[in-house]
């Protein structure tokens, strides 16, 4: 069996008011479909599915390129023999439980007759199909999960930069657009349970909070409130996300044994590339690199693999690729004796995007800039908030949120830690020094008074720390750092507040 280049990376805990606490506590009682905060029945119910196709199909197909540039003549977009039935049934071959279609790449070119924008495939000789609607009518017949991909980055109509040096300002019109293009989607075409965000938590781009993360999530669950959403930010925790979504192809990163999160990992089965090529047909993936090289892995480490299969030009999937996944679904079977996925943080479903922030010393805006702070190298592209000195408990350092206005009903923050590592790609070697390790939270609705609402100690580790507290009312909100590991100047990658379970209301 001929094994492909393999790193890992850790996810471990998820903490409480005063105490870090691993996946390991019993599932709340109330944890059901459709829940808030707590989205176990979802999540287990995807990692359950094991093995899904993503669908990289869109005007990259006809453009032999991976990111197309912006505003590619409509015309170009040309599938003579387009099937959707074909894709499902190669995947429903391979034992595949769902599929994943780039309803809308980086270009913006959109495989739905968007309202919105006249870069859309009724503007192609496809003009009168809507590609995704066949899409879903076809995966969903075959008894397939019909899910989708949206880059909230779009470089044709105007939401965030066009290349890697220009940064315009997010304006109200662009948020709305995605809003209007995001209704299409999740109100014309039924249930779809998971959305996949790209394009957006980079730093070269643009961030969670220049376009709110919390509108666009607030959106979502207003029109489907059992879509999961995974946003493709490269991060190993989940950090405004409720699945991880390990990207193999860059520098052959692996989910790692022992991971515990709700996960999936994506591979391209041609070395070609996300996109069709044309080498694709004839480099493929072998069937023992499927199966024994992935499924079998990666079913142990609640980890689902999505398999990307590009349709090609005419809009139909290689014959090569039809027999391989055939040969695929010969050969695997699930192992059904696996034990059910471990409890999973409760998703904050209720973030609030803070309207400023001030610190002790050092730069606050870079804690709360909604940039993941991640490189595929594995070193970050650093927006990191550091302190002047090392905090002590006779002498904190800390990060102050201004919302902006009082809110009632804020229950919980969260404290990402730095998340660049030692070695590149190899990322089970997290740097800790700055990492917090002994916190005081306090709020406040004049910012001059603090009232403490928790307190504790953290592990030095690059997880996601959640702390939840009873609802508060306040329009400030203090993370002191009382200690930090190594003894070093504090350090925060991203710090936020919201609503666990309810929406926080503005007074």
């Amino acid at each position: 069996m001929t094994q492909l280049n393999r790193r890992t990376f850790l996810g471990a805990a998820t903490a409480t008011a005063g105490a870090a606490t691993l996946l390991g506590a019993p599932a709340p009682a109330q944890a059901t479909i459709g829940s808030r905060g707590n989205r176990y029945a979802l999540q287990k119910r995807f990692v359950d599915w094991r093995f899904g196709m993503f669908l990289h199909y869109n005007m990259g197909t006809y453009h032999d390129a991976e990111w197309v540039e912006p505003e590619q003549d409509p015309q170009s977009f040309n599938p003579t023999h387009l099937d959707c039935g074909q894709w499902a049934d190669a995947a429903k071959s391979a034992g595949m439980k769902f599929g994943v279609l780039t309803a809308k790449h980086h270009d913006g070119f959109c495989l739905w007759p968007s309202k919105h924008t006249a870069y859309s495939v009724a503007s192609s000789p496809a003009r009168g199909r809507d590609i995704v609607r066949e899409y879903v009518q076809a995966f969903r017949s075959r008894g397939l999960a019909p899910c989708l991909y949206f880059s909230i980055w779009d470089r044709t109509n105007g939401v965030g930069p066009t290349g890697f040096d220009d940064r315009p300002p997010i304006t109200p019109e662009a948020i709305a657009f995605v809003k209007n293009q995001l209704t299409e989607l999740l109100t014309g075409y039924g249930p779809i349970p998971l959305l996949i965000f790209d394009g957006w938590a980079w730093h070269w781009a643009f961030g969670h909070q220049s376009l709110p993360f919390h509108e666009i999530r607030e959106h979502v669950a207003s029109l489907q409130p059992d879509c999961l959403v995974l946003d493709l930010n490269g991060l190993s925790v989940p950090w405004h996300s409720e699945l991880l979504f390990i990207e193999e192809t860059k520098g052959g990163v692996f989910c790692p044994p022992g991971n515990l999160y709700a996960a999936s990992q994506g591979q391209t089965i041609a070395p070609a590339g996300w996109f069709w090529h044309r080498s694709t047909p004839t480099n493929l993936l072998s069937v023992e690199q499927i199966v024994d090289g992935h499924l079998k892995t990666l079913e142990a480490r609640y980890c689902t693999f999505i398999l990307n299969c590009p349709p090609n030009p005419q809009g139909l999937l290689d014959d090569t690729v039809v027999q391989t996944l055939r040969d695929v679904g010969r050969r695997w079977r699930p192992d059904r004796t696996r034990p059910p996925l471990p409890p999973q943080p409760d998703a904050v479903m209720h973030p609030l995007t803070p309207a400023a922030a001030t610190a002790t010393s050092g730069d606050a805006t870079r804690a709360v800039d909604g940039h993941s702070d991640f490189g595929w190298n594995g070193q970050a592209d650093q927006t990191l908030w550091t302190s002047d000195t090392a905090p002590t408990k006779t002498s904190p350092q800390s990060v102050t949120l201004d919302l902006g206005r009082v809110y009632s009903g804020i229950d919980v923050l969260t404290y990402l830690p730095r998340q660049d590592t030692r070695t590149d790609f190899v990322l089970e070697d997290f740097h800790t020094d700055g990492n917090i390790t002994s916190y005081r939270i306090t709020v406040s609705t004049n910012g001059s008074t603090f009232r403490p609402v928790a307190q504790g100690d953290w592990p030095a580790d690059h997880t996601l720390k959640q702390i939840t507290f009873r609802p508060s009312t306040a329009r400030y909100i203090r993370l002191e750092a009382l200690a930090a590991s190594g003894n070093t100047p504090a350090t925060a990658s991203e710090i936020g507040c919201g609503g666990l379970t309810t929406r926080p209301r503005p007074l």
